[in-house]
């Protein structure tokens, strides 16, 4: 009996693992799914930077009007937080005009460099208007 019991244990174990057909199938079917997630995932890590470039604009805007309420004109230079995707860059042409931008360090296809104004107008480089809404 118990050399009975060895010998099934023995047959069962010779066929483990899988068939290269298998295999073949299962990298097929991860390859699709790589393909049409990893564009929907950097299109999301996208937006995330985008929104935080935005944030940073934003707040500088807030600290910019500040400083005009106090003193009746824009700073010359204003220091600006670093940020590890964006530049952000602040351009003063006289003391009641500005420009903020924000300047992507990777390939923003979608919406490239955002800017605003001391009137609040929003732009992106693209024109795209999906890039200044709320998201």
């Amino acid at each position: 009996m118990i050399l009975q019991w060895r010998t099934t244990w023995s047959v069962a174990n010779e066929r483990q693992g899988f068939s290269l057909l298998e295999l073949m199938v299962v990298v097929a079917i991860v390859g699709i799914l790589a393909a049409i997630a990893y564009p929907s995932y950097l299109d999301h890590v996208n937006t995330g930077r985008r929104t935080d470039a935005q944030r940073l604009l934003l707040e500088q805007v807030n600290t910019l009007e500040r400083a005009y309420s106090r003193q009746g004109r824009y700073p010359e230079l204003l220091t600006l937080p670093s940020h590890p995707h964006y530049e952000l860059t602040y351009q003063s042409a006289n003391p009641t005009e500005y420009l903020l931008s924000a300047i992507p360090h990777y390939t923003d296809s979608r919406c490239g460099t955002l800017t605003i104004d001391q009137f609040g107008v929003r732009t992106a480089a693209t024109g795209d208007a999906i890039c200044w809404r709320d998201q």
